[in-house]
This record gives C-alpha cells, structure tokens and sequence, in this order.
C-alpha cells in the first residue's frame, strides 16, 4: 500500500476495517454450519449479527473520517 493511501486511510480504519472482516468470516462460519445442521432460527440470528457488524463497521468509519476530516 502506497504511503499517500496509508495517511489517507489511516491505522485506525484499517483496524476497524480488518476486525469486521475477521468476525464476519466467524459468523458466516457458523451460519454455514447451522444450516448444514438446518437449524433456520441460527442462520437467520447469525444472518442479522453480520448485518449488525456491518452496520458497527461503517458507523466507526465515518466516526473516524468526521474526526479526521472536521479539522
């Protein structure tokens, strides 16, 4: 990664960025392995904690770019 995009993201984002990745790969994990098993209520509650990841993703990005940007 080039030192411009690097300033640009930042170390912040890029650990943000990198633990939503881990633990979506986790829930989607065991959203593959509950429905191996077909139990539908475990692959819809891990369907939703990966929305809700997601979602905790994006707000600490632009909690991050308001805090780096707003100066």
């Amino acid at each position: 990664m080039g030192k411009d995009t690097e300033k640009m993201l930042g170390t912040l984002t890029l650990i943000i960025v990198g633990a939503g990745a881990i633990l979506s790969a986790f829930l989607f994990h065991f959203m593959f392995k509950y429905a191996d098993e077909k139990n539908l209520l475990m692959v819809l509650l891990t369907a939703l904690l990966i929305a809700v990841v997601s979602i905790g993703v994006v707000k600490g990005l632009v909690y991050t770019s308001k805090q780096k940007y707003s100066k």
